[in-house]
């Protein structure tokens, strides 16, 4: 199996510019509260890796979000992220990923692919969905799938995906904890249903608020989501 990325985030001392983009901006999707900066107070390192930290001063929560499209995508293979979560009320740490070139649309009809949510307000569940233009949040059925594992409260653990032509593979720990497989129930094959055949980049972020994570608790912040580690494997 070929390596398409390593990163250890805990030997580094600054985001790669090979690899990644820093988002900036006020406003952002699903009422979500937070500002999004480029600055050492909220993307830091130290020896358990790379922090992304959201802040709440003078009335303004702000925060970090990292991405790399346009530059580290691939299509099909494994995914493993090693973080440790937040806990702080109204946290909202996601790995995630997007199409790189929106070959059948704008957002919903390209596709995304939730790797993991975690939201502060239920400790220990985990929120591993996919959206796709026929099946998202917006519509009664859709892809969803939610479990509750406590121990991801405590320390680092590793979030992993296995995408395949016909189906994504959850893991935690290295152990299987759901499956979506193409078509499958009755689900549309078509790409309006499935559109995961073509290349994603992937997302990290730490939202605050907003539809999901709901109303914040200010004296919970700060906060801290660290990835240890990234890992993309060829399969």
């Amino acid at each position: 199996m070929k390596k398409l990325l390593e990163i250890d985030f805990r030997k580094e001392n600054k985001l790669s510019e090979t690899v990644f983009n820093v988002a900036v901006g006020e406003k952002w999707a699903n009422k979500e509260l937070q500002q999004y900066v480029d600055d050492s107070e909220h993307i830091s390192f130290s020896d358990e890796g790379l922090i992304i930290k959201a802040t709440y001063k003078d009335g303004i929560y702000k925060s970090a979000r990292i991405y790399t499209k346009d530059k580290f995508y691939f299509q099909y293979g494994r995914i493993d992220f090693v973080a440790k979560l937040p806990l702080g009320i109204g946290t909202w740490p996601a790995l995630w990923m997007m199409s790189n070139d929106n070959r059948y649309g704008h957002w919903p009809k390209s596709g995304e692919i939730d790797i993991m949510e975690h939201v502060g307000r239920e400790p220990g569940q985990l929120l591993l969905c996919i959206h796709t233009e026929k099946y998202n949040h917006r519509n009664q059925q859709q892809y969803y799938y939610s479990v509750v594992r406590p121990e991801i409260t405590n320390g680092f653990h590793k979030y992993s995906l296995i995408w395949e032509e016909d189906k994504l593979i959850y893991l935690l720990d290295d152990i299987e904890i759901h499956r979506y497989v193409k078509g499958e129930n009755g689900f549309d094959s078509t790409p309006s249903g499935w559109p995961f055949d073509h290349p994603y980049y992937f997302i990290i972020n730490l939202a605050v608020g907003g539809m999901l994570g709901k109303t914040p608790n200010p004296s919970h912040f700060p906060q801290e989501f660290v990835i240890r580690s990234i890992e993309v494997t060829e399969i």
